[in-house]
């Protein structure tokens, strides 16, 4: 009889997880877009504080242009008492005309800086909050690439990652081992035991697998009971040692539990969907399969 490769959690939904991931997807993607609305709030702002910066330096400059033209009207020679009279009445004219024209061009001058200092404000403010959904989706991204349960990679996020793995081992020329584990006897210990049960068995799987691992080898769960773990410049004997120690010590911490394991070395030519299928074969091929 025929084994199926990937097996969901006994009760789940099977298109439940691809339900989940989708939402993922759509609630990461609105996070983008509104982390990019802030950046380009704040980047409007900035435009709009150099605009009322450059307003402001214009009204100085008018100003000095203004005091300019005064100072060179006034040296007009005169020639008689009524007209230094007249003069000296246009001059006083002149200068509460100016005085007013001074205090309104400071007005609205202060009034473009201070209205600048506050598109400046609120551009830092769109800006860090910006900042802030990006960080928030990079922690719920990080969240859901991740098993709830044992910590491992979860299938969609792992199963990329190893994509990744095989084409740089490819591009490298760098060796590749996949292990399919399976942990034994999870269904009878659920029923039996209670799911609590089932749960600190996986745990304590993962747990092994990552002592007797190196730490930036990829651990992925792949179903209920199953796991794919991807090991880069490894030979097939080293993984089997490994993973015979990793048996061995989940026997003496359990009191018998056991995992199945299928190994699978990278060849030329061959995509990560064909090495995780050819090291799920041999596992089903091994000592001890399930009918």
């Amino acid at each position: 009889m025929t084994r199926s490769r990937v097996r969901s959690p006994p009760g789940e939904d099977p298109n439940a997880r691809e339900r989940a991931t989708g939402r993922r997807d759509q609630s990461a993607q609105a996070r983008l877009q509104a982390a990019d609305g802030r950046d380009a709030a704040a980047h409007a702002r900035d435009l709009a504080a150099l605009t009322r910066d450059a307003a402001a330096d214009a009204r100085n400059l008018e100003l000095a242009r203004h005091d300019g033209t005064d100072e060179d009207s006034s040296t007009a020679r005169v020639v008689s008492g009524s007209e230094v009279m007249i003069v000296a009445a246009a001059r006083r004219k002149r200068a509460a005309r100016h005085h007013e024209q001074v205090v309104e061009h400071d007005a609205r001058a202060a009034e473009d800086r201070h209205d600048a200092a506050a598109d400046r404000e609120q551009a830092a403010y769109e800006r860090l909050h910006a900042l802030v959904d990006r960080e928030l989706l990079a922690d719920a991204l990080a969240q859901a690439a991740n098993d709830a349960l044992t910590g491992a990679r979860a299938r969609a996020a792992g199963l990329a990652e190893l994509a990744c793995e095989v084409d740089r081992c490819r591009r490298t020329s760098g060796g590749l081992v996949v292990a399919y584990l399976d942990v034994v006897g999870l269904k009878a210990l659920n029923d039996n035991q209670g799911h609590a049960a089932g749960d600190a068995l996986l745990k304590l799987v993962v747990s092994l697998v990552e002592d007797h691992l190196r730490s930036y080898d990829l651990i992925i769960r792949v179903g209920g009971d199953e796991f794919v773990c991807a090991m880069s410049n490894m030979t097939l004997p080293d993984a089997r040692e490994r993973f015979g120690h990793v048996a061995a010590a989940l026997s003496a911490a359990s009191g018998g539990a056991a995992i199945r394991c299928g190994l699978a070395r990278l060849t030329q030519h061959e995509s990560a969907t064909e090495l995780v299928a050819r090291a799920n074969r041999e596992l089903i091929a091994g000592p001890h399969s399930r009918h």
